[in-house]
């Protein structure tokens, strides 16, 4: 079974920048294995607060606070 891959493209501010080149190469070789590293790490550490995001969306957009999707 094949993922979906795609390309995302970011600009960073200088100290965002500088402080992804000092984690080269101990979260990846590239800047972007550093950032694709990252988001890795945070969604696994925070896939329960997504989940609840998720669900209070839902709940907001039924009860007209926001916008549905």
């Amino acid at each position: 079974m094949s993922q979906k891959k795609a390309e995302v493209r970011v600009f960073l501010d200088g100290v965002h920048l500088k402080i992804i080149d000092d984690l080269v190469p101990s979260h990846g070789n590239t800047r972007s294995e550093v950032i694709r590293t990252l988001i890795h790490e945070w969604l696994s550490a925070n896939v329960d607060k997504i989940k609840e995001w998720q669900k209070l969306r839902e709940e907001a957009a039924a009860k007209g606070y926001v916008s549905k999707r």
